[in-house]
């Protein structure tokens, strides 16, 4: 990836150590290792450039999101000034209140708390009250009740996990050592997943055959199609980070150091996320910092 050797540094940097946190990596990564080196290199970071970094750590390619985040990135980068405020990333998750589906534009929130609404009428042994006023719907109560059937302990259990996880409860246990496959199934549920609400369907009816689903596609997983997208987009920053013309150039603009390391680092984050075989090629690091 970089003309220099690949091997890993003798010592790598703290201000890059948290870094990584969204990618599954090997031990020693020569091509990390590379990107990290960059950071020496650089210098003092710019404090837009940190914030554009954390945003590359959010990044999900099982996001439903995934592309208008991809193009927030490509676009902080090349005016190097982050839009997008990291800490506002997930205000209108159910995590922040039963109330946060009002913030939201996307149409996800609300269905979200409406199941989590019903899972804990279902804890609650909760009769359903034509007058709520939160307007939980008929329809999702009677299904939820109908695909978990009578309550016991373990379902209980299970049903508090899948609210912990659905909450992301910072202190919550996962129950996939004692569940198995079906607890890890839980852990992996989440409402910014591509596949909500299908996800939550088969989840719910999981628990109430006390055992796990098929064909379920939990956080970290991809389709094809998400493949392609990855590579791709891959392809292209790669391209323009060997100097080559391509459709980055408009986008990220001039080549610095700074866009350099940003932008190898989230080509390598794509990378990882769908495991794609091809290698960051070599390129030759601008002079300008």
């Amino acid at each position: 990836m970089c003309q220099q050797p690949l091997e890993p540094p003798a010592r790598e940097p703290e201000a890059v150590s948290s870094h990584w946190t969204n990618v599954v990596l090997e031990p020693g990564d020569a091509e990390v290792a590379c990107v990290d080196r960059m950071v020496q290199r650089i210098g003092p970071i710019p404090p837009a450039a940190r914030v554009i970094r954390n945003l590359i750590t959010r990044l999900e390619i099982c996001h439903f999101k995934i592309e208008r985040h991809f193009d927030q990135i490509i676009e902080s980068i090349g005016r190097m000034d982050a839009k997008l405020d990291p800490e506002t990333i997930g205000r209108n998750h159910p995590k922040a209140g039963e109330t946060a589906w009002r913030r939201d534009s996307t149409g996800r929130s609300r269905p979200a708390q409406e199941y989590m609404w019903v899972l804990e009428m279902w804890l609650d042994a909760a009769p359903y009250r034509a007058g709520d006023p939160r307007g939980v719907p008929r329809r999702l109560f009677e299904e939820v009740h109908r695909a978990l059937g009578e309550r016991d302990a373990t379902k209980a259990r299970l049903v508090t996990a899948l609210l912990d996880r659905l909450r992301l409860k910072p202190d919550r246990k996962p129950v996939y050592e004692e569940f198995g496959g079906l607890g890890l199934q839980i852990e992996m549920t989440d409402i910014c997943h591509y596949t909500f609400p299908e996800n939550m369907k088969k989840v719910i009816r999981a628990i109430g055959r006390l055992e796990p689903a098929q064909g379920f596609e939990g956080c970290g997983s991809y389709d094809d199609a998400r493949i392609l997208l990855a590579q791709s987009w891959f392809r292209d920053l790669c391209a323009w980070l060997r100097g080559e013309e391509g459709p980055m150039d408009h986008r990220l603009r001039d080549r610095t150091c700074v866009k350099v390391w940003l932008t190898a680092s989230i080509a390598k984050t794509l990378k990882q996320h769908v495991g794609l075989q091809e290698a960051m090629d070599a390129f030759q690091p601008p002079a300008k910092p």
